[in-house]
């Protein structure tokens, strides 16, 4: 019996339509089932990383205290296992994207204001009147660095380089200056911003981030009340601990253990800063109320470390040739103090501007937009402290380290005399 069709006759039944595409193999329908379930398994990672991504993101928005979004998703993924992810992004990002470019004039200006116009609080928390306050007293003070000469060629900018006193008078005596000068002859439409603090008149606070460096927490992220009457200045500390290639110790309470070595500031019952290397310059003392470490000394003895080909080791996340935004702290023979932090700036220039104003030995601190943040006081004339940026690039508003804040500042408050 025949069961051929003939052409154009309708298949019967049950039978393939030999006109029609092939039926799929065994191999073929295994294949597309593996896909299937490779697409689905795709897909509901991707929601479940999606869902992840929000549910821990949501806390560092609403923890933003006004970081720009970038600011946010970098610590975000530094706290989530991509750190080396996000150092190369924020590596290409100041190489690539960001690129200061060269030669050009500085928009920013030179002119700080010249301290307070109005009467600053003495420093026992009372207001002087103005002749007080004028008369200067005979106390021992010291005496700002000399004139910075820029490293652009050609004539200076009016009061490049020139110190300039910016903050209210302790005793008639201006304790804070400050200056910007033109840190490289190449990018010469960046000021680096410095700020010299005369510690004879001025002592020290430290102030833990309510987050970094963890574990200890005294005062919620902020200055107490009682020191506005006296703060002369505050600036930004040092890296997040894990970090900082150092250790930390808070009244004798060991946070992460200290390292041989390293670059250290230390901070003493008084309020004396010490600036150096632990255990040749800064030695183990139940007189220190803290002791803080980042990296390696970036100055030492009054000559800049940095090197061609160090790399990273000038920050954690950004090469060191790179113009970024960074800061540090250094100390002078007579053990004032010397504060920079600006946008773009290399490492080497960094340390050279240091060493032009005279630093003995210097770390670095923190590092990148917004973390890079220095201030300076003057007082209205019911005592209540008012705030300048060292570097009108900060963003946001120049309160951040009186009130509740995340990371560590160092406060330079008035000496009583």
């Amino acid at each position: 019996m025949a069961t051929d069709t003939e052409p154009g006759s309708p298949v019967p039944e049950g039978l393939p339509d030999p006109s029609g595409p092939p039926l799929p193999t065994p191999a073929v329908k295994r294949q597309r089932f593996w896909l299937r379930r490779v697409v689905v398994s795709v897909l509901a990672l991707a929601v479940l990383a999606a869902a992840f991504f929000i549910i821990t993101f949501i806390p560092y928005v609403r923890d933003a205290q006004g970081e720009p979004k970038e600011v946010i998703l970098a610590t975000w993924g530094r706290d989530h296992g991509l750190g080396p992810a996000v150092a190369a992004a924020e590596d290409f990002y100041y190489a690539h994207l960001n690129v200061t470019p060269e030669g050009g004039a500085p928009t920013e200006s030179t002119d700080f204001a010249a301290g307070d116009p109005s009467p600053g609080p003495s420093a026992s928390g009372s207001s002087p009147s103005p002749s007080a306050n004028a008369t200067t007293v005979a106390r021992e003070h010291l005496t700002p660095p000399a004139t910075l000469t820029s490293a652009a060629d050609g004539p200076a900018l009016k009061n490049e380089g020139v110190w300039q006193p910016v903050s209210w008078k302790v005793d008639g005596i201006a304790p804070v200056y400050a200056t910007r000068v033109r840190p490289d002859a190449t990018h010469t439409s960046v000021l680096a911003s410095l700020m010299w603090i005369d510690t004879k008149l001025a002592s020290t606070l430290y102030v833990p981030g309510y987050q970094e460096p963890g574990t200890v927490n005294p005062f919620d992220g902020a200055l107490p009340k009682k020191y506005w009457e006296s703060v002369l200045a505050n600036i930004n500390g040092a890296f997040r601990l894990k970090d900082s290639q150092g250790g930390f110790v808070y009244k004798g309470q060991t946070i992460e253990p200290l390292v041989d070595g390293q670059a250290t500031f230390a901070i003493g019952k008084d309020g004396a800063i010490s600036i150096g290397k632990w255990g040749r310059d800064v030695k183990p003392s139940s007189d220190y109320q803290v002791v803080r470490q980042n990296l390696a000394l970036i100055i030492d003895g009054g000559k800049s470390k940095v090197k061609s080909g160090d790399g990273f080791a000038w920050g954690a996340t950004t090469h060191g040739e790179n113009l970024a935004w960074r800061s540090a702290i250094g100390q002078r023979k007579d053990g004032s103090i010397v504060y920079i932090g600006s946008p773009g700036l290399s490492a080497e220039a960094m340390a050279d501007t240091l060493v032009a104003a005279g630093v003995q030995r210097a770390m670095v601190l923190d590092m990148n937009n917004w973390w890079v943040a220095g201030f300076y006081f003057t007082h209205d004339a019911d005592g209540a402290p008012v705030c300048h940026k060292v570097d009108s690039n900060i963003q946001e508003g120049c309160d951040r380290f009186l009130n509740r804040y995340k990371r560590d500042s160092l406060q330079f408050l008035a000496k009583k005399g």
